[in-house]
């Protein structure tokens, strides 16, 4: 089961059927409850954030980017065609992603 992320006064949940839970860390109402990649995909990487945005990995190696805030907005889908169940590491200015085969380094260019 993914780990839940704490980002800009809102706690993120993910669980494996894709269900996504958002909290305020205040209140601990919830914001918002929505379903990821419209249920056909699994979740067992931690979700991550950076600049305003939610990165949710899904097993099937697809990236869903969404703003970070009280509403589901899906910003972008980054597909990576190949299965991914770890979640990313951040080292040295760039993001790791780990696949069945591959391992990705992914960061600004200079």
């Amino acid at each position: 089961m993914p780990s839940p992320l704490v980002y800009r006064g809102r706690l993120y949940s993910i669980f494996d059927n894709g269900i996504l839970n958002v909290f305020d860390t205040y209140t601990g109402q919830r914001v918002y409850r929505k379903r990821v990649g419209g249920g056909g995909s699994g979740f067992s990487a931690s979700p991550w954030a950076a600049d305003g945005k939610v990165y949710l990995l899904s097993e099937e190696g697809d990236t869903f980017v969404i703003a970070a805030g009280d509403s589901y907005e899906e910003l972008a889908v980054n597909g990576l065609d190949e299965l991914a169940f770890a979640s990313p590491a951040v080292a040295d200015g760039a993001l790791f992603i780990r696949t069945m085969t591959k391992l990705y380094r992914i960061e600004a260019m200079p």
